[in-house]
């Protein structure tokens, strides 16, 4: 398989983290490298990442912020780490509680690897003999995001936000050159930087054959006022292009 730098966003995770998946791919032998980012956490998990580094020193890095700066962030700044200090094949991310599992997140890598794709991510459709089990009302909820988003910049994208996503050093050059702009929606700001940027990318939409939502997200109904002003931020900072 390519060899690929894998960011795993913390943020109070010591419930949520498994760790078992990570040692056992650690010990598969695959060329991989983690970058975990305990970003600003209050609880153990900085103590459970330790654990995991410990393990295997040569493949796994721990970067470690005093304060929460959220998921956009600690994504941004693990794909920079990668780019300065490893030399992948491809540079992604997984939500910490591996709702797309390990398996899934290498399967993403090979097809890219033999599509010769420059990214590719995950896609959480229902298909037959795919287990896909997620909530109904998160899944409401992210349906009338993606519709909301994808009726101003026809990204033509199914699954904006499923959290398992990789890319080139080249086209993580072209996402990091200046910060996110929003925190939770960073993901959209991904693929309208690759668009924008006027380049010949090839992209691959990937249905998933499992994703499991485990709870305790981050976001919930509460945080509709935090998306809607998410989704004017965007709005201000990028244009609709034709």
């Amino acid at each position: 398989m390519p060899k690929v730098s894998i960011i795993i966003p913390c943020f109070n995770e010591e419930r949520r983290l498994k760790k078992e998946p990570l040692l056992q791919l650690l010990h598969s032998g695959a060329d991989i490298a983690l970058i975990l980012v305990n970003d600003g956490s209050t609880d153990n998990t900085h103590l459970l990442l330790e654990e995991i580094r410990k393990v295997d020193e040569e493949h796994v890095v721990v970067i470690t912020y005093r304060e929460n700066k959220g998921k956009a962030n600690a994504v941004f700044k693990g794909m920079e780490h990668a780019l300065e200090n490893h030399n992948p094949a491809f540079i992604g991310y997984l939500d910490a509680d591996l709702s797309t599992g390990v398996d899934e997140f290498l399967r993403l890598a090979e097809t890219a690897k033999h599509a010769e794709a420059d990214y590719a991510f995950g896609s959480r459709i229902k298909m037959l003999n795919h287990e896909i089990y997620r909530s109904v009302v998160r899944h409401i909820c992210g349906r009338i995001i993606t519709t909301i988003i994808d009726s101003r910049y026809q990204l033509s994208i199914y699954d904006t936000q499923c959290g398992a996503k990789l890319f080139s050093p080249e086209i993580v050059k072209i996402i990091t050159r200046t910060p996110f702009k929003t925190r939770w929606l960073f993901d959209v700001e991904i693929f309208l930087r690759i668009r924008n940027a006027g380049i010949s990318a090839k992209g691959l939409e990937i249905p998933l054959k499992k994703w499991t939502h485990y709870g305790n997200s981050k976001i919930s109904l509460l945080s509709a006022p935090q998306i809607c002003g998410e989704l004017i931020r965007l709005a201000k900072n990028y244009k609709i292009t034709k």
